[in-house]
C-alpha cells in the first residue's frame, strides 16, 4: 500500500524513463508531510468538490467502458469529464506551497510547477534545511525533495 507519484511533462503527459516515478510507502507518507509541513512547504485548502454526474443529465452507468452513447449523450459526457478533470487540475492563482490534499489522496491531482516553485523556495529558505537532508536514518525525505526538483524542471507532478 501506498501512494505513486508520477512527473508529467509540460504537455500533461506521463514522463518516460528513470527518475519519473516515486512511490511512498504507507508509512512514509504521514513522515513525509509532517516534514513539509514543519518547513511550511505545505497549505491547507478544502478538497475540492467534483461536479455531479447528475448535473449533466449523466448516471453512472454512462461512464461505463464499451457504453455507446448518442450525439447528445456523448457531448455530455465529454463535458463532465472536462470538467472532472479541470478539478484535478486546478491550483491558486499564487500558490504559496503544496495543497496538503494533492499529496496526500491517489485522487490524480495535479501539484503544479507553481506550487512546487513555492514550496521549494520556503524550503530553501529555512535555516535547517543543510541538516534535514543529513544522509543518516531513513533515506525518504532526501530522494523526495530531489523528486520535487526534478518534477519542477518539468510539468509537475501527479498522485495515483
Amino acid at each position: 500500500m501506498g501512494n505513486d507519484i508520477y512527473i508529467q511533462t509540460s504537455d500533461g503527459k506521463r514522463a518516460e524513463g528513470g527518475g519519473n516515478y516515486f512511490r511512498f510507502a504507507f508509512t512514509a507518507l504521514p513522515r513525509t508531510l509532517d516534514a513539509m509541513k514543519n518547513f511550511g512547504m505545505l497549505v491547507e485548502l478544502p478538497v475540492p468538490s467534483y461536479p455531479e454526474l447528475s448535473a449533466y443529465g449523466l448516471a453512472g452507468v454512462d461512464l461505463r467502458p464499451g457504453t455507446k452513447y448518442d450525439g447528445s449523450t456523448t457531448n455530455r459526457v465529454a463535458e463532465f469529464r472536462t470538467a472532472y478533470q479541470a478539478v484535478k487540475d486546478a491550483s491558486e492563482t499564487v500558490p504559496t506551497g503544496i495543497p496538503r490534499y494533492k499529496i496526500d489522496s491517489n485522487d490524480g491531482f495535479l501539484v503544479t510547477v507553481a506550487e512546487i516553485t513555492a514550496a521549494l523556495t520556503t524550503y530553501d529558505a529555512h535555516p535547517s534545511v543543510a541538516i534535514a537532508e543529513m544522509p543518516v536514518g531513513d533515506p525518504t525525505w532526501g530522494i523526495w525533495i530531489a523528486f520535487l526538483r526534478h518534477a519542477q524542471a518539468h510539468g509537475g507532478l501527479r498522485t495515483h
